[in-house]
Parts: C-alpha cells; structure tokens; sequence
C-alpha cells in the first residue's frame, strides 16, 4: 500500500509539471506573435489652403509593418478633431480581400493642424495633417535688397532691376505670404515702372524697369515695408552724352611773335562727363579773345571768309584756320568761345622769339605731333605736325645747351617747303590702326611757317590709337589719341535678379536672366544695330533689338546642359556677320533653388505580389511647406533597380497643386530599392521602398479520434493547417514526434485542401502524446503536443486506493484541464480578428 501511495504521489507531481510547462510554453508563443493593428496614414500629410478635396487617407490592418488583406468587408469609423482645418467621412469600408481603403479629406480657406483618427472596435490610430505650412518666426528672418545692374545711367536709358527677399544668413527665401512693398524715387529725373510691387506667397523677387529723363543729377530709389520694417535704397548717378559744355583748343600752342602766323582753332562739344560727344542740333558759336588786336583779327575773318561758325548736328567740333599778327614775344593769349546754354571755354598760346632753321644756335633740329586726346567715333578732326628745336628753359636770352629734362621745345621758322606729296615729298605721317583713325590729307609745310595741319577721321571701332609723323632731315614724332563712343556699347553685362552671384530657380524650374548692354562707362546703352548671342550652357539664341539696352528672356531649368552641379557658368558669346569678340562675356551663378521635391508612400512595405499600389511626389519649400504650381511641373522617376517595382518615367504635377499620384506595381519580387525624383533647378528626392510578403502564422489542428486508442493497434489520425486567416495551406512540411508511439510517415505533406493522415499506434497505457511540427516557406512554423487516452488490450486488476490519493488524483486532472483549456483557447476579440481577416 505505501508503495502504491507512492506512486500516485508522483504521477500528480508529473502531472502538475507537465501542466505548468504547456502553460509557459503557450505564454511564450502568445509573447513572441506579432500583433495586427489598425492604421492611417495621410499621404501627403501637408497641404495648401484652399477649399479642396484630397483623397490622400489610406487606413488598414498591418502586421508590423506589412499590410494584410482581409476576409469579408470592413467598416472603419473616422474622425478630425478639427473640421475647420480639416473634414472626413464618418467611415469608410475596406472590402473583402482588400488591404487598405482610401478616403477623402476636405480642407479649408483656414490654416492649421488637425489629427484624423480612425477606430475599429477598442482600436484607434492617428496621424496629423498640416494645412498652410508653417511660417512660424519667419517674418523676423527676412531683409529685403534692392538690385540694380549699376549705379549709374545715361539720360533718357532704360535698365532693369529687381527687388528680393533674404534672410539672416544671406539666403535667397520666399515670401510667406503676400508682402506689399512701396516704392518711392526720384521723380524729376527716373520713372520707375513696376507691374504689381507686391512680392507674392511662395516667390522669392519682384521685377521692374527703370527709365531715366533728360537731366543729369543723382536719383535714388527706395522700397520699404512698414509691416516687416524694410527700409532699402539705392543710388543712381544719371549722366549725360548730351552737349554740356565747350571745349577749345589751340594749336600750336607755341607761335613765332611775327606777322602772318598761322593757328588753328577747335571748338568741341563736351558732355557732362567730358567726353567729347554730337550736337543733337545746330550750335552757333561766339568768338572773343582777351587781346583786343587778336579778337579783331578773328572776327575779320569770319566776317570776310564767310565762317558760319557753327558745329552742326551730328559733328562733335567746328575748326578754323586763323592768320594772326603778333607783335609781343613772351605773351600769353587767349582765345575762347560761347554759346547760348553750354557757356563759355577758352584756351591759350604762347607767344616767342621767332628762330630760322638757319640761326646758329639751332644744333639739332625736332618735330613734335598734336592731335585731340579723345575723338569721337566717325567723325574728323585734324592733327598738327611743327617743326623745332630745344633749348634750355632761362628766364633771360642766354641760349645754351642743357639735358634733355631742362629743355623745353621752340618752333622753327622754315625757309622751304615741306610736302607730303609729290617728288619732294619729305612728310610722312601714319596711324598705327586705320580702323580706329585713318589719315584723310597729311597736308604741307610752307616756308615761313613752322608747322602744317593734316585732316585725319575716326571709324566706328573704339580705341587707342598712336599717330606718327616724320619728317625728312628733321626726325619723327608720336602721339597717342583715343578713339570714342560714350554711347556705343563696349560691353555686355548678364544680369540675374538675385544678385551678382547667383540665380535662382521659381517653383517651377525656370529662372529669369538679363543681357544688358554697356558703354564705356560701363552705363546701359542702346545699339545701332541688333546683336545676337548664343547663351551656354542654354543653348539658346537671345537678341538685344536695334534701340534697346537689353533683352529678357526666362529660361526652363530643363534647358541647361549641366548636370550635378551647384554652379553654372553662363556666357554669352555675340554671333552672326560681324560680330564683334569682344563684347563676348561669362558669369559663374551659384544655383539657388526653391523648392524641393519628396516621395511619398503611405506605407513602409509593400506587398510584392504583383499589386498596385501608390506613390506620391509633392513640392516643398525648404520650410517644408507645400507650394503650389502656377503651370503643370513634370518630374522624372528613378528606380535605383529593374524587376522590383513598375512606375512611370514621368509623373506630371498639376497646375494649381503641389502634388500627383503616381501608380507603383510590384512584381512578385522581395527587395528593397530606392526611387528618385528629379526636375530641373528643383532639389531631387529619393525614399526607400521595401518590397515583403506578409508573415502569416501557420496553425495547426487535428480530426477527432475515438479514445481510448487501444495499445498497439493502428489509427488514422487528419492533421490539418491553415494560416491565421483560416485559409488551409497547402504544401505545409509536417514532422510529427512520438516517444510513446509509432508514426507512420514521420514526415508529411499537407495537400492543397491542407490536410495530411498518418497513422498512430500507441505502445503502453495510460496515455500517449505526440508532437507536430509544421513549416512552409514564407510562414512563421507551428510546434504543437497532442495527447490521447490509451487502453491496454489485456485487463489489469484493480487496486484499490484510499480515498485521499483518489480525490488527490482526480484534482490534479481537473487542475490540468484547466490549464490545458485556458491556455489553448483564444481570447474572444482574436477569434473575432480570425473571422475578419481572410
């Protein structure tokens, strides 16, 4: 008896230790199961304002991060906590066999953020949506900076210039929202014209134009902001080519104090820069001298020889010849002249001791060459060649050899003729550039003069120029002339209107640039003729017309041939008959864009099982605030690999929005990859995509079999596995392991019904088990113990027990079935999810 209460004392302990094993076994399994949970997702989660409605909600049931479809048709209840940023329906279904459901959103006029909830049963999930951006602390980030191609401009020109927004670290950025800027300028000498001054939500500058009146001064132009606190100006010198003045000038400015001497007299027109430059229309002159004798002979001359003494319209200068009659060695005259409006001018000649080519004191013989120092272009002046010598600088008449440095030059007085021309020709004189200054007539010296006049005129090509002289038993002589056109362009300048250095590209991937040119001071200047450019890195031809000072044009940045890189070198390079090399110039810009693109996708990972699903690009600001398109914006996009995902070359974003939709379908194939989104002087963007089958736990259960099994005789036992959507699943490997039986096969397939039979026969009493386990490719596996009653085929005798060890036995079986039943029963809500899920 002892030994037998010995015995059922052990078989409970077992008992209980099996019990507490299965229990833990199945708390482990239930931890380490991964939970299916309702999700939403907004794809995009920021939009513009507006009264819109975007179907950008995805809700569905995902296993970690994969989606996975359900069995019968599903309702999802949604809700905004805020329906005056935001709207939805109150649910939306996803139907039977789906994955997810999308639903409309519907926003408003008024900025904010609102949470969208979704709710199935005890679940509910979220995700916010952004509707205006943010522009939070950006109004105090903002300089505003009045940009002008140069500070100065030639009367009644034109330029353009612009007006921009930076922040604190010298950034171009964009406004965010409408800024109203005002103008102000000097109104008597530029007008300033402007289509609309207001810098607009999401642009970045303002352009305008600047014309100049016909008076000289300096302007300015100011633009302010009182709402923001911009105060910005700049100056604008407005110079003239117009007439402003008189010039005169007087050759030689040494002359031989006898009778019948020789000057000639230039009187130029100066604008207000000193430059030579054009009479726009007829000047008369007035001439005068401070030597009354000298003023007299003047106007005898003109009186008696008819001068009309007037510079006409389209000529710089009026020259003349005059005989004079000196008297006084060592005096100083002058001559001027005057005219109604430009005032008066006045040069002076020296009068000295007359010296002969034969005066012993003449040792060496020299010339020197006088000309105008500038000339404007196609026009004629003249230049003088004289005849002398040098003597040492006294205030007495001692005349003796010194250096060079102390000697100053005097005329001589020839006693014969020097001619250009004909067998006695012994003056020569020579330009160094025909284009530039062409000798017209070389002209004479007569005996018992000291100089002749040459007649030279200018081309149109700009320039310095070196005129020579020589002289035949006298020597050769140099001086330097510079040929003008204060209005002709000498340069080309390319203007951006963000500045000098960069350029910058709108939402839309266009930029705007200016070609402007320039006259010798660097001032815009209307051309005579058009010119053309070829623009690299563009490629395009852009022309300045005949009468204008520059040409605009705004650019696509899919038109620039330079990929990869943060600058841009521009050049413009003059093209067609006669085009001039020099005009030709290069900028590098730094690429300034605004705007940025993103991929979207509402979920992580994908299903690879040649499904459809949605990609979204969208265009940001570098805030991350939508920006919405004034014209449709095409974007290119990239799969990093072949064979993952299908998608289009090219997604086209609307007018009027800042995003599109695009189709991705996958291929059956797991994998991860990345896309990319490119459009021209827009930032690109890449995510990642993850393609990946849904892990599915595989279940296994059995048919029912008659107990007790009897010992040693075999039975047919029907495993069958399904997933947990209870689809049976075929293909399954079973191995099903038995210390207490045979089992015949040991290893199994299931069919596509997802069933196998074995057969069993158990080999002792009381009770025998058997363990399965399942495996499939793509499935997490099963590991599941059966157990069963056995009966022995030969009848035991009977012992009888006392009563306590049998009360102790038949709670320690209850204790086992109830843990048996508590632990291998699922909760309510999972049996509820099974029915749900296909």
């Amino acid at each position: 008896m002892k030994i037998l209460r010995e015995l059922c004392l052990k078989t409970l302990l077992i008992a209980m230790a099996l019990c507490l094993t299965i229990l833990g076994n199945l708390i482990l399994t239930s931890a380490q199961e991964v939970e299916v949970n309702l999700t939403v997702s907004l794809a995009p989660s920021s939009l513009e304002t507006g009264e819109n409605t975007h179907k950008i909600g995805h809700v569905g049931f995902a296993k970690g991060d994969s989606l996975i479809k359900l069995s019968k048709d599903t309702t999802i209840n949604l809700e905004s906590d805020n329906p005056d940023v935001a709207s939805v329906p109150p649910h939306v279904t996803i139907p039977a066999g789906a994955q997810s459901a999308t639903f409309e959103i519907k926003t408003t006029s008024t900025p904010g953020t609102a949470k969208i909830f979704a709710s199935f049963e005890d679940e509910i999930d979220f995700d916010i949506l952004t509707v205006g951006g943010n522009h939070e602390d950006i109004e105090n980030d903002l300089n505003l900076v009045v940009n002008i191609p140069t500070g100065e401009m030639n009367v009644n020109s034109e330029m353009p210039f612009s007006f921009y927004l930076q922040n604190s670290n010298g950034d171009i950025t964009q406004a965010p929202f409408d800024i109203d800027i005002s103008l102000e300028y000097e109104e008597n000498l530029i007008k300033v014209e402007i289509e609309d001054p207001t810098i607009r939500k999401g642009n970045s500058y303002v352009l305008g134009t600047i014309k100049s009146s016909d008076k000289v001064g300096n302007a300015f132009i100011r633009a302010s902001a009182d709402k923001l606190g911009f105060d910005e100006a700049r100056e604008i010198k407005i110079s003239s080519s117009l007439p402003a003045s008189l010039s005169v000038q007087i050759f030689p400015d040494k002359v031989p104090a006898t009778l019948k001497r020789d000057i000639d007299i230039i009187v130029s027109l100066i604008d207000s820069d000193g430059l030579p430059t054009l009479a726009q229309n007829d000047v008369q002159l007035q001439f005068f001298s401070d030597d009354q004798s000298i003023g007299d002979q003047i106007d005898r001359t003109i009186k008696e020889s008819q001068l009309s003494g007037i510079i006409k319209k389209g000529e710089f200068s009026y020259h003349f010849k005059q005989k004079v009659d000196i008297y006084k060695e060592n005096k100083t005259i002058g001559v001027g002249a005057t005219t109604k409006g430009l005032g008066v001018a006045m040069d002076t000649f020296e009068t000295v001791k007359p010296i002969t080519t034969n005066n012993p004191a003449v040792v060496n013989k020299t010339m020197q060459v006088y000309t105008l120092d500038k000339i404007p272009t196609k026009s004629s002046t003249i230049a003088v060649f004289q005849i002398g010598t040098l003597f040492a600088k006294q205030a007495d008449d001692t005349e003796q050899e010194s250096t060079d440095a102390e000697k100053e030059f005097f005329p001589l007085i020839v006693n014969e003729n020097y001619d250009s021309v004909g067998s006695d020709q012994k003056i020569g004189l020579i330009s160094s550039n025909d284009l530039l200054l062409k000798i017209q007539q070389i002209g004479k010296i007569d005996a018992t003069s000291s100089y002749g006049t040459a007649v030279v005129g200018t081309g149109q090509e700009t320039g310095t120029v070196v005129l020579s002289s020589t002289i035949k038993g006298i020597g050769a002589a140099s001086t330097q002339t510079e040929v003008i056109n204060t209005l002709k362009q000498e340069k080309t300048m390319i203007f951006s209107p963000t500045g000098a250095n960069s350029i910058l590209f709108d939402k839309n991937g266009y930029f705007d640039l200016f070609i402007i040119s320039l006259d010798s001071k660097g001032r815009p200047t209307t051309v005579e003729n058009t010119i053309r450019y070829l623009v690299t890195p563009i490629n395009e031809i852009l022309a300045i017309e005949k009468g204008r000072t520059y040409s605009h044009v705004t650019f696509l940045g899919n038109s620039i041939q330079s990929e990869g890189q943060e600058s841009l070198a521009i050049k413009t390079i003059p093209i067609g008959e006669s085009a001039d090399p020099s005009l030709e110039t290069e900028n590098v810009f730094e690429k300034e864009p605004t705007a940025r693109l993103g991929i979207i996708t509402p979920y992580k990972v994908l299903n690879p099982d040649n499904m459809r699903h949605t990609g979204i690009v969208q265009l940001y600001d570098f805030r991350d605030n939508p920006i919405t398109l004034s014209e449709d914006l095409r974007v290119k996009l990239n799969p990093s690999e072949i064979g993952i995902i299908d998608v289009p070359d090219y997604v086209m974003i609307p007018k009027g929005h800042s995003y599109a939709e695009f189709p991705i379908d996958t291929k059956g194939k797991e994998g991860e990859m990345k896309l990319g989104a490119t459009a021209k002087g827009i930032v690109s963007a890449t995510a990642d995509i993850t393609t990946k089958s849904p892990v599915t736990k595989l279940k296994v259960s059995i048919g029912s079999v008659n107990e007790p099994l009897l010992v040693d005789q075999p039975t047919e036992l029907k495993i069958y596995v399904d997933d947990e959507e209870q689809n049976s699943v075929g293909g399954v490997t079973l191995r099903v392991v038995s210390t207490n039986s045979t089992i015949s096969p040991n290893v199994i397939t299931t069919s596509d019904d997802g069933s196998a039979i074995i057969k069993l026969s158990a080999t002792q009493a009381p009770k025998m088990s058997l363990q399965i386990l399942a495996s499939a490719e793509g499935f997490t596996g099963e590991q599941k113990t059966f157990e069963f009653q056995v009966k022995s085929t030969v009848d035991e005798s009977k012992t009888e027990l006392p009563g306590w060890v049998i009360y102790a036995g038949i709670g320690a079986v209850v204790a086992i079935g109830a843990g048996m039943f508590f632990g291998l029963r699922k909760p309510k809500k999972q049996e509820d999810e099974d029915e749900m899920y296909e």
